[in-house]
Formats: structure tokens, C-alpha cells, sequence
């Protein structure tokens, strides 16, 4: 059984961007989250017609590769997911080559699937994509080759 996004991450709502995970584990993460249509940047986001902001879909991608960093901490240093927040925090040191090809409006779910690219000396780099589903078909929203971050000892 796979973990909630809530009880391992370390951000929690309002700044929670995965609700569910489909697939974990080292080397790969499938997730997904619905943009709710109350979501606090939807205010001033292009009022009369709003959309989710490129920075908002690139932390989504950022917490779900997270999620391989913290299941293979927890199996390295054999502690359960929902302590490795206690013990370090995985944040941004390098973003490149994100292109968003499509928007996401209030209400729509999205799926977010990241490959690890690597992780060695407490960093990792990340690639993947996040896309919707249309009529049946796969409609990617937007890319990225590297997403890399740093784990700190909390």
C-alpha cells in the first residue's frame, strides 16, 4: 500500500500539490492532484480566466520527486516515510529546461510522472512531465529535464 502525499511530504496544505500516489518507488513516481477551484492562487492569476502558474506545476513536479528521494532514505536508513521529514529536507538547487506546452484550469486533475535521473551525496535530478487526460488521450501540460535538489540535515 502506498503512502498519502500528506503524511510523508513536508509541505502541507495550502502548498501541497500531490494528493495521491498511482506508483512509487526509486526510480520512478506517478501522482496526481486536482487544482481546486478555490486554490488560493486563482485569485489574482488571471482573473476572468484563470490558470494554474508554470512556477505552481513545476513544484508539483519538484514534491513528487521528493517522494523517490524519501522512499529510498527511509529504506537506506530503515525509518518509516513519515519520519525522514524529521531527520532532512530535500530543496531546490537547480531548475532547467522546463517548456509548459498546455494550461491547467481550476478544477482539472493532472497526472505528474518523474523519472530519477540520479541521487548521490544527499543530491538528486529529476525529469519528467505532467499531463492531463482529454477524450481518452494523454495531453502532456508541461516538461522538464532537470529539476535538482539538495538534502540538509534538519
Amino acid at each position: 500500500m502506498l503512502p498519502k502525499p500528506i503524511d510523508i511530504l513536508p509541505q502541507q496544505p495550502p502548498f501541497l500539490f500531490v494528493d495521491e500516489y498511482l506508483e512509487l518507488d526509486e526510480k520512478h513516481c506517478l501522482a496526481k492532484y486536482t487544482f481546486k477551484k478555490e486554490e488560493w492562487f486563482f485569485k489574482g492569476h488571471f482573473p476572468g480566466n484563470p490558470v494554474v502558474p508554470g512556477v505552481i506545476l513545476i513544484e508539483a513536479m519538484a514534491q513528487t520527486g521528493s517522494s523517490i528521494g524519501i522512499l529510498s532514505i527511509s529504506k537506506k536508513e530503515n525509518v518509516p516515510m513519515e519520519r525522514v521529514k524529521e531527520k532532512s529536507l530535500s530543496v531546490f538547487t537547480h531548475v532547467g529546461e522546463v517548456d509548459f506546452l498546455g494550461m491547467v484550469k481550476p478544477g482539472e486533475t493532472v497526472f505528474i510522472s518523474i523519472q530519477l535521473n540520479f541521487y548521490r551525496f544527499g543530491k538528486f535530478e529529476t525529469g519528467g512531465e505532467i499531463y492531463k487526460i482529454i477524450n481518452g488521450g494523454k495531453k502532456t501540460v508541461c516538461t522538464h529535464k532537470s529539476i535538482a535538489g539538495q538534502r540538509i540535515k534538519s
